[in-house]
């Protein structure tokens, strides 16, 4: 239970710091200017098989558009399972947060590894080549982002910024361009003291959902209007398939998985192999090019993916050793 408390800290993290307010960052034109250099390549980066290890950190999963194989965010930079086999990259092993997995490649947030000569935070970065070129779309030197969601698709980014950086304050904020402009998100009707995952539909840049401790809260126009829907319950994931928002949630000391249809908003429980109460899903991906194809993982480091829409699971990673 102390686990799962600390947890879902994380949670609430990103409200408490907007209630509570920061002191604005200086304009820094040094880091305006390096948010137009060139993309960051990396010579000779090429992907390997994955050292043995265990991972401490998973910061999202995904299935990107132009590769196979499931990725994994990590500490350590992206871990790729693809034909049975853990791979990785030679370099670019930086701690990528707020991973989001899109058609030709993936986007995230977070921290450069040691000895980089990147900047530090991120910002909110793009990839294209498994990670071996790092674009960078906003914020670089200024912000990291935990809490980001973005359109399989287009691309469209929604973020939870916890600091006023020098082009936005605190608050839920979308950018339809690769993060040129920011537009703040209204959240009309999130009766929520918390704010938490942001999930964005794969072709529908309006559609988002959101888990909070309160629920699911939905929204078909952008955000502007939120409408819860579920009951209190604890969401603690969420992802979208074409039709269906898949969520799980902590209810009565049970973990529990979810598929609702966006259409009818009809939602059914699914199977799913047994997780202790300390040890719920944290992140869930959907394989947008087969959407029979499912993942999620867990607290402890757990990955478990399905090939039938969650009609039977394979566990790929256990307590995040890599063998």
């Amino acid at each position: 239970m102390i686990k799962l408390k600390k947890y879902l800290t994380l949670l609430a993290l990103a409200f408490a710091l907007i209630v509570s307010g920061c002191s604005p960052q200086e304009q820094n034109e040094k880091m305006k200017q390096a948010n137009k250099e060139e993309p960051v390549k990396t010579v000779n980066f090429e992907l390997k098989k994955a050292e043995p290890g265990r991972l401490e950190q998973i910061y999202g999963l995904g299935y990107p558009g132009n590769d196979k194989g499931l990725y994994i965010a990590s500490q350590e930079g992206i871990k790729i399972f693809s034909n049975g086999e853990w791979l990785e990259g030679n370099s670019q092993k930086h701690e990528y947060m707020g991973f989001q997995a899109t058609h030709d490649g993936f986007i995230a947030s977070g921290h450069p590894e040691k000895g980089s000569k990147l900047e530090n935070p991120l910002g909110i970065v793009k990839s294209v080549d498994r990670g071996g070129t790092l674009e960078k779309l906003a914020f670089y030197g200024e912000g990291r982002f935990f809490f980001l969601g973005a359109s399989f698709q287009s691309g469209a980014i929604y973020i939870i910024n916890e600091v006023e950086n020098s082009k936005i304050k605190p608050g839920v904020f979308l950018s339809e361009d690769k993060g040129e402009n920011w537009e703040q998100v209204q959240l009309n009707g999130l009766d929520s003291d918390t704010l938490g995952m942001i999930a964005v539909h794969p072709k529908d840049n309006g559609i988002m959902a959101m888990s909070t401790k309160s629920g699911i809260f939905f929204s078909n126009d952008k955000g502007k209007n939120m409408n819860k829907l579920t009951d209190s319950i604890m969401s603690t994931a969420l992802a979208f398939s074409e039709d269906y928002l898949y969520y799980s949630s902590v209810e009565n000391n049970k973990v529990l998985f979810y598929k609702m249809d966006i259409h009818t908003l009809g939602s059914e429980q699914m199977n799913i192999p047994f997780l202790s109460y300390d040890n719920p899903i944290t992140f869930i991906a959907v394989n947008h090019k087969d959407e029979n194809t499912i993942s999620f993982d867990t607290y402890l480091f757990d990955v478990y993916e399905s090939a039938d829409r969650g009609q039977n699971w394979k566990l790929v990673l256990k307590n995040g050793r890599i063998e």
